[in-house]
């Protein structure tokens, strides 16, 4: 048995077991799939509570009960230590620093339908992986920015330093694509159709997607993409491609010419950035949070729902698998 309630106005859909304790998560889980999945497709997030989930193997196997196909993390930028055959580490980016809104792998040759979170040590202050809708992100922002990103798409370009060379901003191509093989990178990009040049710094390559979603089971329009975090003008982004103190980093050429990331609409044409913040004071403002305790799951439509994470301070252990 489980009780279901909201853990805020409306997301993410809390699931707390009653009535006998969980002997093996495993096994509920499993008993509990469809309960679970049907709590995503309305809510768009789920936080289980209660499953006592105490090592990454374990936290795994949950997952696997719930979304078989689990997905190593390949193409992903996001700073991140293998824990487990599919199991990382949540992000490594600076305790201080605040992870902002996201669809998972956005950016790259693939994007997971669920990411799973689960705490095993809550921070001592702050630390939360904050959530929020984006089927009301969408409905939320203004119709001529909204059209703008709907009709071009994005296109991110990112310029990935080589591992046998002088180290790089972030993580290098052979850290980013979990391979030393040219030729196994090159698949992977073709099969993503993602345009790619090798270069005397390492690898430049350009992804076009959607900025919105239709969700596949609900029909909703989702707003579904990072381009707030991507753009090189936008503050809180040079963090991640080293904020020029890498002389093989220039702010304004980073994705193209030099090291970095930027992003661009589907067309090739500059995005504006009072754009971007009119985006990031949408999804600010229909952001939910709750206090992570230990054992905690919480499961993410990354279709229907964007995540982050709040600064923290304190010891904060929370671990990751995507499907």
């Amino acid at each position: 048995m489980s009780t279901t309630e909201a853990s805020s106005p409306t997301m993410p859909l809390l699931i707390v077991p009653v009535g006998t304790d969980v002997t093996d998560p495993v096994e509920w889980a499993a008993a509990h799939r469809d309960e679970i999945i049907a709590g995503l497709h309305h809510a768009g997030a789920v936080l289980v509570r209660g499953l006592g989930i105490d090592s990454p193997t374990v936290f795994r196997a949950v997952c696997a009960a719930i979304s078989p196909e689990l997905r190593n993390y390949v193409g992903g930028d996001s700073p991140r230590t293998d824990l487990a055959d599919q199991v990382y580490t949540s992000t490594e980016y600076p305790s201080h620093l605040e992870v902002f809104l996201h669809n998972e792998l956005s950016y790259a040759g693939w994007s997971p339908d669920r990411v799973f979170f689960c705490c095993l040590v809550p921070a001592e202050t702050g630390g939360e992986t904050h959530v929020a809708d984006g089927r009301e992100i969408y409905r939320r922002l203004d119709p001529d920015v909204r059209d703008r990103f709907e009709s071009r798409g994005v296109t991110y370009l990112q310029h990935l330093w080589d591992a046998n060379d002088a180290p790089g901003v972030g993580k290098s191509w052979q850290e980013t694509f979990e391979t030393d093989d040219r030729d196994a990178v090159e698949g992977y990009l073709r099969d993503s159709d993602m345009e790619f040049e090798w270069t005397a710094l390492g690898i430049r390559t350009a992804a076009t997607h959607p900025a919105v979603l239709t969700h596949p089971v609900t029909g909703e329009r989702c707003w579904h993409n990072q381009a707030d975090q991507w753009h090189r003008d936008l503050a809180g982004v040079k963090v991640s491609f080293g904020g020029g103190d890498d002389d093989r980093v220039d702010p304004t050429t980073a994705g193209v010419e030099t090291l970095g990331n930027h992003v661009v609409f589907g067309d090739g044409s500059e995005i504006d950035v009072a754009d971007l913040h009119h985006v990031r004071s949408v999804t600010t403002a229909c952001e939910m949070t709750f206090p992570w305790r230990a054992g905690d799951v919480l499961v993410v439509d990354n279709i229907m729902a964007m995540h982050g994470r709040k600064p923290f301070t304190g010891e904060r252990r929370v671990i990751v698998a995507m499907a």
